[in-house]
């Protein structure tokens, strides 16, 4: 029997992930039971089930080999999981529909005819979330509960607590990126942020911003200020990033930040039309950095420019990034 489901129409496409999973061998008749969906009830086939809950944003449904059982969760009642096996988890971060299975036979229906579709069994549910979370959309996250608002990236102080021996003992490499050249007419930079000791009194912060092999523009200084956090880090290159370049240039900031991308891009209006609040009523972290940058937007939209952002997989192997990222610990060690 699987656990329950929330399930939503797939967003995006990403390339193909393999799969340890196989069907399992046959238990009898399945019922699959919809709590939620547009005809909420008992069903004999997934054919059926997936008519009730494709594209019906937040649908709850459920297998079982009882018809007890389905009828039960449909009406909205409780039912023990069985646990005559280990559970396994199927996360479907792209398919029809997206979400969390426990039975690979439904799982596969999902991913059946799905173009780039992405998936991957996991021992618990917690991986599943987190394959999902990486590959997958917030509203498919959203569906199944998990958060994805604001305050949840807030505490994500994190990206890197750099105790940064390791960087150190990185090997050089030669950077053939470089932020002077341009993709459809922006230019490209890279900018990071390193926090010795994160999170740990005495910590030291430094800000890294790359526009390419030998530019006299790069940065690599030390964050300002007391608070000396990653995220402040990764916000000040950001700020600083736009504060070099001119006005009328169309630039594109590349991050290994999803925090400071979205602070920027996705929350900042929401906050300010609430005082600068999350949806906790607590005060929003960083916002004088926050509010820096989205005036150097407006500045640059005023002037003609756009200001783009990306995001970058961190401590990989793009070399604007590392290079990025070697400023930015520099920087820490200058304070």
């Amino acid at each position: 029997m699987s656990n329950v489901r929330k399930a939503v129409p797939s967003a995006g496409r990403s390339a193909p992930a393999s799969t340890s999973g196989k069907k399992r061998k046959s238990q009898g008749p399945r019922y699959y039971a919809v709590q939620v969906g547009k005809r909420p009830g008992v069903y004999l086939t997934y054919a059926e089930c997936e008519k009730q809950t494709n594209g019906f944003r937040g649908a709850i449904f459920k297998s079982f080999l009882s018809r007890q059982d389905a009828e039960a969760f449909a009406a909205g009642k409780k039912v023990q999981a069985n646990s005559d096996e280990p559970q396994k988890f199927y996360a479907v971060a792209v398919g029809r529909p997206s979400g969390i299975y426990n039975d690979w036979s439904e799982a596969s229906e999902a991913i059946k005819g799905v173009r780039g579709p992405k998936y991957k069994k996991f021992a618990t549910r917690a991986e599943a979330v987190a394959f999902i979370r990486e590959h997958g959309s917030a509203e498919t996250l959203k569906a199944l509960g998990e958060t994805v608002a604001e305050e949840e990236e807030e505490e994500e102080e994190d990206d890197d607590d750099d105790e940064d021996d390791i960087e150190e003992s990185r090997p050089a490499k030669k950077l053939k990126t470089t932020g002077k050249e341009k993709t459809d007419g922006f230019m490209q930079i890279y900018t990071d942020g390193s926090s010795r000791s994160n999170g740990k009194a005495g910590a030291r912060a430094g800000i890294g911003v790359f526009f390419g092999e030998g530019d006299h523009k790069n940065i690599s200084e030390p964050l300002p200020g007391e608070l000396q956090t990653n995220q402040r880090a990764e916000l000040m290159a950001m700020l600083r990033a736009l504060e070099v370049v001119a006005d009328e240039q169309d630039v594109r900031i590349i991050s290994d930040s999803k925090y400071s991308i979205n602070c920027v891009t996705e929350w900042a209006e929401k906050w300010e039309a609430g005082g600068w609040r999350t949806s906790n009523g607590d005060k929003v972290k960083n916002q004088d950095i926050i509010s820096a940058i989205r005036k150097r937007m407006a500045e640059r939209s005023q002037a003609g420019a756009q200001t783009d952002f990306r995001w970058v997989k961190g401590h990989a192997s793009d070399p604007g990034n590392v290079a990025a990222d070697l400023l930015a610990v520099n920087g820490a060690k200058q304070r």
